[in-house]
């Protein structure tokens, strides 16, 4: 187990633990893989109560991602995603779109001031911000694979050594902590491909099962991203809601070019 980097960064008032953790993926993975195995049913997470009031009030999500471009990973995934789509209720992530989220930083702001909302102009702060805090950080390689799934998305798993948990403390620490959401779960890297929707487990397992062998494929991290993400306006079939959905980019987030 490689041991941690210890030290601080600071951009102005902002200081980042650098520190990485060591814990294990792969037992991670291997837990998520087979609690989702002994469960009856999939979740659709896309129509329940909550989201579609949530989405009503705001319906304009930010987070800061890192978005997937190499074409042989593009295509792995994109080999999974037309194996599986049979057995989602919501066509998959359209592959342009498909990125490994780091930090949800809230909310656009569109009238009242809900909790974890922004302005435009607070964005454009925190983006700059957050470009000082990005590019003292160095590249790095992360490895993309195999298929895994939570009980609402099908995941490909992403393994690195603690790198996406600082650029997740990156992004955070951009935010004036009294305005951070609090992360329901713990950061588990993942890519994520498509949406379920409600049906039996037994048959997802089956489906996923091969893809469990796949080998892993390197993936280079140089930047990420603070993005816009909402729904098309107009009508149109559940089914195509993540196709009919928009990706804004609000800044780019280079990383430094040393190793």
């Amino acid at each position: 187990m490689r041991s941690a980097r210890k030290g601080c960064l600071s951009s102005g008032i902002y200081n980042l633990d650098i520190q990485l953790p060591g814990k294990s993926l792969d037992a991670q993975f291997a837990s998520l893989w087979e609690r989702f195995s002994k469960l009856p049913r999939t979740v659709d997470s896309l129509n329940t109560f909550d989201v579609r009031l949530r989405r009503w009030l705001t319906p304009i999500s930010v987070a800061c991602i890192v978005p997937i471009d190499d074409d042989q990973v593009c295509a792995y995934l994109e080999n999974a995603q037309n194996a599986l789509a049979p057995y989602m209720r919501y066509a998959p992530q359209p592959t342009a779109r498909l990125h490994i989220t780091l930090f949800m930083v809230g909310y656009l702001r569109g009238g009242l001031p809900f909790p974890n909302t922004w302005t435009r102009d607070e964005l454009n702060r925190m983006t700059s911000n957050a470009v000082q805090m990005f590019r003292k950080l160095p590249n790095f390689t992360v490895r993309v694979g195999p298929i895994n799934t939570f009980p609402n998305v099908a995941i490909a798993e992403v393994r690195d050594d603690g790198q996406l948990r600082l650029l997740e403390r990156a992004a955070a620490s951009v935010i004036p902590e009294t305005r951070r959401m609090s992360p329901r779960f713990s950061l588990l890297p993942h890519i994520t491909l498509g949406y379920w929707g409600e049906r039996p487990v037994p048959e997802v397992v089956e489906a996923i099962r091969p893809m469990r062998e796949w080998p892993s494929l390197p993936l280079q991290i140089n930047r990420a991203s603070l993005t816009l993400y909402y729904r098309e306006l107009g009508t149109y079939r559940k089914r195509h809601v993540l196709e009919r959905s928009v990706e804004q980019i609000i800044g780019t987030l280079p990383l430094s070019r040393r190793k």
